[in-house]
């Protein structure tokens, strides 16, 4: 199977954004998010550069936020952080 060359040009990306400022932003988020989410790239392409990968799924119209869930840890430590600042601040009302 013959594999699809990405020609990432300019023009092509940049008729999506009012101005190159904005599709920088706007790529810099996507690439934050597929980190963090721990996606793969929709696009298959012959680089691991997240910023190229990020590039060609703009270009082919595949870009996307995925929803970002809390780890459990993060979420029972948060708790505990504030059940913890409840103990504190009544002790100190009752002196």
């Amino acid at each position: 199977m013959e594999r699809k060359k990405h020609a990432l040009t300019n023009e092509k990306i940049s008729r999506k954004f009012n101005n190159q400022f904005d599709l920088v932003n706007y790529a810099i988020k996507l690439a934050e998010n597929m980190i963090k989410s721990g996606r793969d790239p929709r696009v298959k392409i012959d680089s691991q550069n997240r910023a190229l990968q990020v590039m060609a799924e703009i270009s082919e119209d595949k870009d996307r936020f995925d929803e970002l869930v809390a780890p459990i840890v993060d979420a029972v430590q948060a708790q505990g952080s504030s059940s913890a600042r409840g103990e504190s601040s009544r002790k100190a009302s009752r002196k």
